[in-house]
This record gives C-alpha cells, sequence and structure tokens, in this order.
C-alpha cells in the first residue's frame, strides 16, 4: 500500500503547502516504507508519493513524472498485462497517456480491476484529477485549509483549522488548475448515474448467465428443518451446487490475484533485497467462516515451503482489576481462532500455520491512543474505536507463537471485509427479516409473509452495501496500511461481487435456520463442500466484541473519548 498526497493552492504561498504535508507525512510514510518523493508543479500544487512495492521487477519511484503527466498511485491492479514485469503503475501511467480526452479517462478507470486510489496531473490541460475506486477500498481522503486551499492524501490525522472528510467514490474528479478561485471549482465525471451511491455497474464480466431457481424458504415449506444433514441435504440441489462452484471459482481467482502479486521478500528481508521463506500472506484471523474459508483457498497459491500467518487479536477485559494476577486471553475470538487452525491442520497438513496470538493491554492501548486516533480520523465514534484499535495491533502482528515471542513478516494481510454484507451476516439484518415478519402477523407456511420479509431484507443488504465504503473500508484501509502492510479483501473482487448481488436474499441466506446457520447461508455450504465442517457452523460476532475491545454498555454511534485529542 502506498501513501499519495496533493496540495492544491489558489494563492502564491507554497509556505502552507509544506506545513500540511509535513503534518500527514510520517503516516504516509508509514504506509509506503520502500521510498518516497515529492514535486512541486510551479507554486499551485504539491505532489508526494510513498511506496509500499508489490508489483513489478524494480521498485517503481513516486511521484512519477513525464513530459504529459505527474501521477500518484496508491492500489493494486489485476488487469491482464503483456508484460508481467512491469510495474502497475507505470502501466497505468501508459494508459493514461494514451486518453485522448475525459470520456477516455471514464472509460480507463471504469475497467480498473483491484482496489486504487490515484491522482495525476494532466500537463497540456492543466487538469488535476483524483478518484477512489467505486467500491471505495482504498482511502482518500480531501481537505481545505484555513487558507482556503485544497489537500488530497491517504491519510492526515486531525490537522488544527482544516476540515477533513473522506472522498466519496463516485466518480473521477477533476479541477482546472486556472480556475482555482472560482467559487465552485471541482466537477465529477460520475462512474453511474447516482452520485449518491457507491456502488458501480461493473460492465462486461467474465461471468456465465445463469439464473438461479432455488429459494431457501420454498425448499423448506417457510419452516425451520432439523439441522442435522442438513448440508448435505442442501448439497443435492442442483441449483445451488452450481451457484456454490461459481462462488468459489470466482473466490479462487479473487485470491490467486491477490496473493501472488507481490515480491519474493517479506518484510524484514526486503531492504536486503533477499529472497526468502518467511511468511509473506498473513490473514487477519478470528477462526470464522469468512476468515477461514481465505485460509484455505490462500494455501493453493502460497508456496508449500512458505508459511501463512493467521493473526488473532485479544484485548485485556475492561475494568480489568489489577488483583487477579493474570488476564484470561481466551476470548471468544481466541477459541474459535484455535479451533479453526487445527481444522486447517486437518485439511492441510502439509502447511506450516502460524497461529499468532496477539494479546492487548488495556495499558498498551493507551499508549497507542494518539495513532489510532490519527489513522482513524475523520471518523471518531465509539464503533471506529474499536475497530481501528483492533485492526491496528493485528496488522502490527507483535504476539506469541507456540509460547514464543513472534512478530509478523507478511506484507500481504487476506481480510473477509464486504462477506456479512453480501451474505447477510449481521444482527440487523436477521432484525430486518424477523420484524417484517411481526408486523405482518405471520402465519407459518405464508409464503406471501416471507416474500415481504425477503424484500424487507433485500432492502436493508443494499443500504449495507451502499454505506460500505464510508462506514468501513477506508478506515480500515488506512489503519491496516500504517503497519507497512497492505490490506486485500477478496470478497470486494468484481466479478464475486457482481454474482453474489445477482442472488436474490433468499437464496444467500435463511434466518429461520438461527445463527451460525441460517446466516451466510449460501457461503456456509460453499464452506462445506470444501471439507470446513466445523467453521461452518460458527457464529458470528463482530470483531470489537469477539476480540473483547469494546464495552458492551457503551452506544457504537457516540463520539468516542478515546479518539479526541
Amino acid at each position: 500500500m502506498c501513501g499519495i498526497f496533493c496540495y492544491i493552492c489558489a494563492g502564491e504561498n507554497p509556505s502552507e503547502g509544506e506545513a500540511i504535508l509535513q503534518s500527514c507525512i510520517g503516516l504516509l510514510k508509514n504506509r509506503g516504507p520502500n521510498q518516497s518523493g515529492q514535486v512541486w508543479v510551479g507554486m499551485q500544487a504539491l505532489f508526494y508519493g510513498s511506496v509500499l512495492w508489490h508489483q513489478g521487477a524494480t521498485l517503481c519511484r513516486q511521484p512519477v513524472e513525464t513530459d504529459e503527466t505527474i501521477l500518484v498511485f496508491n492500489g493494486d491492479i489485476f488487469q491482464q498485462r503483456d508484460d508481467v514485469e512491469e510495474s502497475d503503475t507505470l502501466w497505468l501511467l501508459r494508459r493514461i497517456e494514451l486518453c485522448q480526452n475525459e470520456s477516455d479517462l471514464c472509460q480507463l478507470f471504469g475497467q480498473l480491476r483491484g482496489p486504487f486510489s490515484v491522482i495525476f496531473f494532466r500537463k497540456q490541460e492543466n487538469k488535476l484529477f483524483f478518484a477512489r475506486d467505486a467500491v471505495g477500498r482504498n482511502s482518500l481522503l480531501v481537505g481545505k485549509t484555513p487558507d482556503a486551499n485544497w489537500f488530497i492524501t491517504s491519510v492526515s490525522g486531525n490537522i488544527s483549522g482544516c476540515t477533513v472528510h473522506e472522498l466519496p467514490p463516485c466518480g473521477l474528479y477533476y479541477i482546472d488548475l486556472a480556475r482555482l478561485n472560482e467559487k465552485h471549482p471541482f466537477a465529477v465525471y460520475p462512474w453511474g448515474e447516482d452520485c449518491s451511491e457507491a456502488e458501480r455497474i461493473f460492465g462486461e464480466l467474465n461471468i456465465e448467465q445463469h439464473i438461479a431457481q432455488y429459494e431457501f424458504y420454498k425448499m423448506f415449506n417457510n419452516t425451520s428443518p432439523l439441522v442435522d444433514n442438513l448440508f448435505d441435504l442442501l448439497s443435492q440441489s442442483d441449483d445451488i451446487n452450481y451457484v456454490c462452484d461459481q462462488l468459489l471459482s470466482t473466490l479462487r481467482i479473487s485470491i490467486k490475484e491477490r496473493v501472488i502479486n507481490t515480491t519474493k521478500s517479506c518484510k524484514m528481508c526486503l531492504p536486503m533485497s533477499t529472497i526468502c521463506a518467511h511468511a509473506k500472506v498473513g490473514i487477519l484471523f478470528s477462526g470464522g467462516i469468512d476468515c477461514t474459508i481465505l485460509a484455505l483457498l490462500a494455501d493453493d497459491n502460497v508456496p508449500t515451503e512458505t508459511p501463512i500467518e493467521l493473526l488473532n487479536v485479544a484485548f485485556e477485559k475492561v475494568n480489568h482489576s489489577s488483583s487477579q494476577l493474570a488476564v484470561d486471553w481466551n476470548v471468544p475470538d481466541r477459541v474459535t481462532g484455535k479451533a479453526s487452525v487445527e481444522e486447517l491442520r486437518l485439511l492441510r497438513p502439509n502447511r506450516k500455520w502460524i497461529f499468532v496470538e496477539i494479546n492487548v493491554l488495556r495499558s498498551e492501548l493507551g499508549v497507542h491512543r494518539k495513532t489510532i486516533s490519527d489513522l482513524v480520523y475523520p471518523l471518531c465514534n465509539v464503533l471506529d474505536e474499536s475497530l481501528g484499535a483492533a485492526l491496528w495491533f493485528a496488522s502490527k502482528g507483535v504476539g506469541m507463537c507456540n509460547g514464543e515471542p513472534y512478530t509478523s513478516s507478511s506484507r500481504i494481510l487476506l481480510l473477509g471485509s464486504g462477506a456479512d454484507e453480501l451474505f447477510g451476516g449481521y444482527t440487523r439484518h436477521k432484525a430486518a427479516f424477523e420484524r417484517c415478519l411481526r408486523d405482518q402477523g405471520v402465519v407459518a407456511g405464508s409464503t406471501e409473509c416471507f416474500e415481504n420479509a425477503f424484500h424487507a431484507l433485500n432492502e436493508e443488504l443494499n443500504l449495507d452495501w451502499n454505506r460500505l465504503p464510508s462506514r468501513n473500508l477506508a478506515r480500515d484501509d488506512r489503519v491496516i496500511s500504517d503497519n507497512g502492510a497492505t490490506p486485500r479483501t477478496p470478497y470486494l473482487q468484481e466479478d464475486f461481487i457482481a454474482f453474489v448481488r445477482s442472488l436474490k436474499a433468499s437464496q444467500r441466506c435463511y434466518h429461520p435456520l438461527g445463527p451460525g446457520i441460517g446466516d451466510k447461508l449460501i457461503l456456509r455450504i460453499c464452506a462445506y463442500k470444501l471439507g470446513l465442517r466445523e467453521a461452518c457452523t460458527l457464529r458470528k460476532r463482530a470483531l470489537q466484541f469477539g476480540s473483547r475491545i469494546a464495552d458492551r454498555k457503551q452506544n457504537a454511534m457516540d463520539r468516542s473519548s478515546f479518539l479526541d485529542h
């Protein structure tokens, strides 16, 4: 993951730009520890880039400047490329310079595969462009200074006097530098017709057209069948088998793209240019169904001699008494993590699975409060505090393995982000479904009532999907990247998203079966088919509760006193 920055000055005083950059530069360098540089465009624009090298035979320095373009890029392009030795940044630069106009640029960025945020300047046109991918997987913030100038950055922290927002991932934004002093100098070429949504229209996708006919509630005649042999029963359906095969084949491709596109050196050995057998891929691992599927499928694409890290975080209990001699680290996610790693070892005995127990005292959490606050900013509520802290410590990867101190060497971390939003994994999805049934005074066997309930569930799924970029993804990107690792999210690959969202809500889940079965049911069937007979029935736990960082007495949406500074 890289750190990118641009300051845009309407006046003639560049000192503010240098000051703003200095406020951000520590956080930007943490994202891109391998190289950094900066370029001025007269006194109007200051570009800065820091690089975490993954793709290309050699590191590509940033900013990249030619006679036509200045580019800073943060992302992963998983497009088929003629020269696999070429950096994805240089590949993108060449494509940008082939574009004759804004329409060509919109088409280029609309067809990119992979997460990205980008800022570039077209010299001949005197226009500066910037964007996040339409799913919003990478962070990009936009800020306004006390002198009414603007800056765009991957991460900023709370800069005194500045107003900062997460850039909505609606389209390709631009500003003509000759019109900086106009009242409304910015414009956008939207990815879709509605800029209020973060959803992309995904164009041509390599997925066979097939309309699945099954609906879980009709298969069960609107009842809750016995769980015994449930997965065997469902696996007898040709339609369900087809959907599972499509989901797994698409997910395998997504994981392969995200695992193989990196260097042959780990975080520790890259500075010496040493090819090593240390772990280069890790998984943020609670032991739940989402991350356990990722771990199992990642095994297919990581060299056998290279370990895979499973990073499991636990926090000291809120209000833990100092009179207690020892902290109990067996939080729910630790228990499920240990169970699921044993299942992985049974299914993939030739792989070295490194289960890292990351134990965080409340005093240690306090020491890193400002860092976590700066990374989460401009978000500031209790939920952001809990999740931001959990992901920061997990991705830092400092813990114990088999009783010995261990520090993660992975430069890529796989996350299960998006699975709950896509497959109906949250408690609020179940609540929306059941509330609609209650409101109708449901009678057992009433197909119409179930259809209405699934319509309500589908609306809740769409709501969660559309707010995913602003609620989760950019924050998680900022927090995890601070530890010199790149978060990659296989469930948010373009083809996978398109296929899942082509399914009805009633083809993804069936909440009357209860937690640990009915939520994300089609994904659980996939896990069962992969051999994950234990993990496929584990109940969903929110990270903040599974790791025990959160206090259940707090309101998740309240402003966090921990993050205020």
